[in-house]
């Protein structure tokens, strides 16, 4: 019998998509971890950010020699507003989210994601984020918690029900809204008519026609399938997904220092692959859904992008120090005019 049942547990190891065949011993002998802890993202169980996750986890217990586990739960936690919430009362010890789900936390992350219309391209996120990384951070200890590392989830773009190019088609349209966010909801009305709604029934209000459109990154629609009930897709950089897999100080502080150094390192690499990998997922997504989900994709010509441009910006002066604190918001504007200008020289 004892026979038999290690036979099976081999077999299962061999068949996990997330076994590591080649883990320490201490590590698959290990019956208790020292440091227990419970992850959320709204990632999808299956997707490839769900998977990068796994991975990290899998390498800190490596590197602890089993001290540390992680329990990670995708995609059942709810909306990032409950996620925050969940942390707050230490039933979840980290998670990752975007910056809109960290302005829970603290709203300085808000400034390189909450500013539509205003980043060209990876390389000036980057710049940006990369000089006010340590003012961002600093921000979220402050309130109780450290950023293991910062990634991106690529391009919202608009997925409708109806062929959008201009600013002034969508205004009329029901459009999905975070119901985290009541700022940002007053501001949207201006620009079309939002629905706040939990993420997970973002498909079925699409589908009964509760709403007409949603605001996402495409590797998530094509994950979603949200084409498939949606159908259209305007392929404008509207803003960069953005944000960072954040832990608890008072989870994260029990671990030694000279451990948390090497899960930081694990952490940073982690970050380093989701970006790259997510930058390559978010372009191949669109050629998937055009070719299996049937979507029709608008391309936005540098015309119809000055003219989102000048819409949008006539929200700036509510967005700043509503919704983006306002010396971020201005930090911002002034980094991406010098980076633009130092690239054009």
């Amino acid at each position: 019998m004892n026979t038999s049942r290690s036979i099976s547990r081999r077999r299962f190891l061999a068949t996990s998509s997330f076994a590591i065949t080649s883990a320490p011993a201490i590590v698959r002998a290990a019956t208790k971890a020292e440091f227990s802890f419970s992850f959320a993202t709204a990632a999808p169980r299956g997707s490839s950010f769900h998977q990068t996750f796994q991975n990290m986890i899998q390498k800190w217990k490596e590197a602890s020699g089993g001290r540390v586990d992680v329990t990670l739960y995708p995609g059942t936690q709810g909306g990032e507003a409950a996620i925050v919430r969940r942390m707050g009362i230490n039933q979840l010890q980290g998670a990752m989210l975007t910056a809109g789900g960290m302005a829970q936390i603290d709203r300085a992350p808000t400034a390189l994601q909450l500013m539509p219309m205003v980043f060209n391209d990876w390389p000036e996120v980057d710049h940006v984020r990369d000089i006010m990384r340590p003012r961002l951070e600093e921000a979220l200890v402050q309130k109780g918690y450290h950023v293991l590392f910062w990634g991106d989830a690529g391009w919202v773009r608009w997925f409708t029900k109806k062929p959008v190019l201009r600013p002034s088609d969508i205004k009329p349209m029901k459009i999905y809204a975070d119901t985290g966010d009541p700022a940002g909801l007053e501001i949207v009305r201006e620009y079309y008519q939002p629905v706040p709604l939990e993420p997970d029934k973002i498909f079925t209000a699409l589908s009964t026609g509760m709403i007409e459109g949603v605001s996402m990154p495409a590797f998530l629609a094509n994950f979603t399938q949200i084409a498939t009930v949606t159908g259209h897709m305007l392929d404008l950089k509207y803003i960069p997904l953005t944000g960072a897999m954040v832990v608890s100080a008072k989870a994260w502080n029990r671990i030694p220092e000279d451990l948390r150094e090497k899960l930081r390192a694990i952490g940073d690499e982690t970050g380093t692959e989701v970006r790259k990998n997510s930058r390559a997922e978010d372009d191949a997504a669109i050629g998937v859904m055009q070719s299996k989900q049937g979507l029709k994709v608008a391309q936005a010509t540098p015309e119809v992008v000055a003219e989102w441009r000048r819409v949008i910006s006539g929200a700036y002066p509510a967005i700043r120090g509503k919704i983006v604190p306002a010396p971020l918001f201005d930090e911002v504007m002034s980094l991406v005019k010098a980076f633009r200008a130092k690239a054009g020289a």
